[in-house]
């Protein structure tokens, strides 16, 4: 199977790991026979599917997708129903290559594969499983120790099967933590052009995680939530490290009925000692108590996050 090319099915995500990795099969000699998305159940067309992505943050898929020239489908929930329609559905394949998506395949569905399905983890696994590593590790200053890319096996136990191959990406060989998660990104071109293909020919073999090793960090772990949990100290770590990437709190307020999200940036301001008042949300900034003090963030108001997307928007048609 070394120099044949491989058929696959794509599960991602329409951001920038599902981009790349379209992007990575391609150039591994791979074909994408569908992408498989989460959402809700519509039309497989690849321009239906395109379109849908639109209005989407990561508008670069719009264009991976269109050179895929792959059908969409999306799966819904529950996701032992929705795998199992697809997977009656879909048209033969050799592997299924699961990259970034919020899909939870169930040991039920994975067994039907016989071991022909994989998971492409932006970081050194047993380390750092779960659903936002990029984010955790650079929040918690271990982007250089367990930075890199794991191609695994997929099991029923999240981020938890044997190990293909991975690639090591320390952060301070890049400049800024947004070229480096870029670096990792580009990490699963050679995972899939050489550790796939070894371990589908039968010349290289999965390495069980050990079990108990490593950490889990949720995506509870990566947000910011307006709430007395976290120190002033943990909240100031948060803001400062990788300023680049998009950060938000997370706020219960008492006239929302549910938690608000808010695009935060700059630094933390103590304003003064614990109130036990609830969070307020004033003209640019979010006030609440952490753990040690009342502080005040700064938050970016609608006009400002209208004019950030122009400018992401105007710098992508300039990459072209």
């Amino acid at each position: 199977m070394s120099d044949k090319q491989i058929d696959c099915i794509l599960v991602a995500h329409p951001d920038e790991m599902g981009s790349m990795a379209i992007d990575a099969l391609q150039a591994g000699g791979y074909r994408i026979k569908e992408i498989w998305t989460s959402g809700r159940e519509g039309s497989t067309s690849p321009l239906a599917q395109i379109a849908s992505f639109a209005s989407r943050r990561e508008r670069l898929a719009r264009r991976i997708l269109a050179k895929a020239a792959a059908p969409v489908r999306s799966i819904s929930r529950p996701w032992a129903q929705g795998l199992d329609r697809a997977l009656e559905a879909a048209p033969a394949f050799d592997v299924l290559v699961c990259a970034g998506s919020y899909i939870i395949f169930p040991q039920a569905f994975l067994d039907r594969l016989q071991g022909r399905a994989v998971n492409l983890h932006p970081a050194l696994l047993p380390h750092y499983r779960g659903p936002l590593p990029i984010h955790a590790m650079l929040i918690d200053g271990m982007a250089e120790r367990y930075g890199g890319m794991t191609l695994h096996s997929l099991t029923g136990e999240l981020d938890g099967g044997p190990i293909i191959g991975q690639r090591r990406v320390t952060l301070s060989d890049h400049d800024t933590p947004r070229q480096w998660q870029a670096a990792v990104m580009a990490a699963m071109r050679p995972l899939l052009a050489e550790d796939l293909r070894a371990y589908l020919a039968g010349r290289r073999q999965a390495e069980p995680q050990e079990a108990g090793s490593g950490s889990y960090h949720s995506a509870r772990d990566v947000p910011l939530y307006a709430a007395p949990d976290q120190t002033v100290e943990r909240i100031t770590r948060y803001l400062a490290t990788a300023p680049d990437i998009q950060r938000h709190a997370l706020a219960a307020l008492p006239d929302a009925g549910r938690l608000r999200r808010f695009v935060v940036t700059g630094s933390v301001q103590v304003i003064g000692p614990v109130t036990g008042e609830v969070p307020v949300v004033g003209l640019g900034h979010v006030e609440f108590d952490a753990m040690d003090a009342r502080i005040r963030i700064r938050r970016l108001t609608r006009p400002e996050r209208l004019l950030r997307k122009v400018r992401r928007r105007l710098a992508a048609v300039f990459r072209r």
